[in-house]
């Protein structure tokens, strides 16, 4: 089954498994994020679940939030681990040749830091290329997994905490707040930047120290 056709196929089996989830309370959440992260295509799926399991049921609202920052960061590790083995050619089948050559440069002078935008922001962005190259261009699989979760706490936790303070009124709050978003993509790009520049160069000078 070429790709062309496999796509349809996979947006399908999406929407089974979206249905399902809603009967399936908190780990409804963890379903929907672990596949839509690691292939079936279900774009601001987990974000509907939680925003209405927050509405309804507020006092599991952020065990799901919980259980889906595990389930997209699992799904996402399956996505890393076919880049990983797949090579730069399964890649290079799935955007352009200066896309491979942009998101190389990005990883190698930004590192897992480029995760965060498109991981946290509640927007259509390309998450999937950039997860493969990560695998893809063998970005260490800690630092890969800590930029994903935190983009995605980040991001769950908002959206519970906007449904269990302003109720039915907080998917219209969201929206008309979607700058608040970008400034704490930043805060935390440059965070993550921070603290992984930092370790790195504490790490390199153990290690002229121990030698």
């Amino acid at each position: 089954m070429g790709c062309p056709a496999l796509v349809p196929w996979l947006r399908q089996i999406g929407v089974w498994i979206a249905a399902v989830a809603a009967f399936l309370g908190p780990w409804g959440v963890f379903v929907v994020a672990f596949a839509d992260s690691a292939l079936m295509p279900m774009p601001q799926g987990v974000d509907a679940l939680l925003l209405a399991q927050a509405i309804a049921s507020p006092e599991i609202a952020y065990l799901a939030a919980g259980l889906g920052i595990l389930g997209s960061t699992m799904g996402s590790a399956v996505l890393y681990f076919i880049g990983r083995r797949a090579g730069q050619a399964f890649l290079a089948k799935r955007i352009s040749e200066s896309g491979v050559r942009r998101l190389s440069r990005l990883m190698g002078r930004w590192g897992a830091a480029v995760l965060i935008p498109v991981a946290m922001i509640p927007l259509p962005l390309p998450m999937k290329p950039v997860v493969l190259s990560a695998g893809v261009f063998q970005m260490p699989l800690a630092s890969f997994c800590l930029a994903v979760a935190v983009a995605r706490f980040v991001r769950y936790y908002g959206i519970v905490f906007f449904a269990r303070r302003y109720g039915e009124s907080a998917l219209e709050l969201l929206t008309a707040n979607w700058y608040v978003a970008l400034i704490a993509c930043a805060l935390f790009v440059a965070l993550f930047v921070g603290v992984h520049r930092l370790s790195s160069r504490w790490l390199r000078e153990a290690g002229k120290t121990s030698a």
